[in-house]
């Protein structure tokens, strides 16, 4: 699909109507109608359906330059009271509808189109189902991006809104998250658009710390952020966890499968992942040997000398440091293997446990 460097409403909805005729059955018949709206329970774009046995069905399509994600339930209301029969489908359109917000509209049972070709359109009578990928970034948006969870700063504040369970005013946020004033506007102006986050008078809060929690685990792998090194401890995976209370000249601590035993025990454990403040340091102390056929040790080092992935670590029972439950999540979601399935485990350990790992 061709992109241009602005786009009309009358653009989006020829693009949209476009998009459908394209991907329907060869035998299937469509014909749009965007006329003026007959006041406000009128759509933007109609279009016709009809299958090959003659049954029809319409597409009410509300087309909107932006749609952020907040604005979602607002928006469904909108296009639900624009139908007027059974036959009718509900379709939200844009110039560009993010993963996030494709999401949220899905979740309401809504269907949708952008014009950089992002669909799902489904019917029940006569049945169609259409799903089709376009772009994940919006081509027209100029200036600043519209942001992510990518990034030191985002995984401070992000880390700080999940270990505390409390309404944050911005300048408490930023010394607890130790993100620049700046920094910390700009993710939680990004959470409010996610609709992670409410603002009430002058506080924040979170709405969905698991959305959240997901959210900068999708944006944010540990791959990303830290310098990943396999190694093996020659004398076994037990003799290293028996030596990891000892006094160590550098500052660590314990995240993966091996932390999440602590609060959710899945299953035996094979290796051990470890957040280190310098991996080469930790190698020697340890003794460890360098080895990515079958590693029983792997340290993580922050790209970027952070040190997020320590704060809020606790002592597990054996008396080494654990990282906090929603780093250790947020790292099994993205590990390798049964890592993921075990990151789901202890998910669901903290929505039965919120009182026990987030703090006032």
């Amino acid at each position: 699909m061709t992109i241009v460097d602005t786009i009309t409403g009358a653009e989006v909805e020829r693009r949209i109507a476009t998009l459908v005729r394209e991907n329907l059955p060869a035998t299937w018949q469509a014909t749009e109608t965007s006329t003026p709206k007959r006041g406000p329970q009128g759509p933007d774009l109609e279009i016709a359906i009809v299958a090959p046995d003659r049954r029809r069905m319409r597409l009410v399509i509300e087309v909107k330059q932006v749609v952020e994600r907040r604005d979602v339930a607002r928006i469904a209301g909108q296009v639900r009271s624009m139908v007027s029969g059974p036959a009718d489908v509900p379709v939200v359109g844009a110039r560009y509808l993010s993963p996030s917000v494709r999401e949220a509209l899905t979740g309401e049972g809504l269907s949708y189109a952008d014009a950089t070709g992002n669909m799902r359109i489904e019917g029940d009578s006569p049945a169609l189902f259409i799903s089709v990928r376009g772009e994940n970034r919006d081509p027209w948006r100029k200036g600043r991006p519209r942001g992510t969870l990518k990034g030191e700063p985002a995984a401070r504040v992000t880390r700080a809104l999940l270990d505390y369970r409390r309404d944050w005013r911005v300048r408490e946020l930023i010394s607890a998250s130790g993100a620049s004033s700046g920094a910390t506007y700009r993710v939680l102006e990004y959470l409010q658009r996610e609709d992670l986050v409410k603002k009430t008078g002058d506080c924040y809060s979170v709405i969905d710390w698991e959305r959240l929690l997901r959210e900068w685990s999708a944006d944010a792998p540990f791959q990303n952020t830290a310098r990943v090194t396999a190694f093996i401890e020659p004398r076994g995976l037990d003799y290293f966890m028996e030596r990891l209370p000892l006094e160590w000249p550098f500052r660590f601590t314990v995240t993966g499968s091996v932390a999440a035993k602590e609060w959710a025990s899945y299953a035996p454990t094979k290796s051990a992942f470890v957040y280190v403040s310098s991996t080469q340091e930790a190698a020697e102390q340890w003794g460890l040997r360098p080895n990515d056929a079958a590693p029983n040790v792997i340290l993580l080092e922050s790209a970027t000398a952070s040190d997020v992935p320590l704060r809020n670590s606790g002592t597990s029972v054996a008396g080494y440091p654990v990282a906090a439950p929603a780093q250790v999540a947020a790292d099994l979601i993205n590990g390798p293997g049964r890592d993921s399935a075990e990151g789901e485990y202890l998910i669901e350990w903290m929505k039965r446990n919120e009182e026990r790992w987030r703090r006032d």
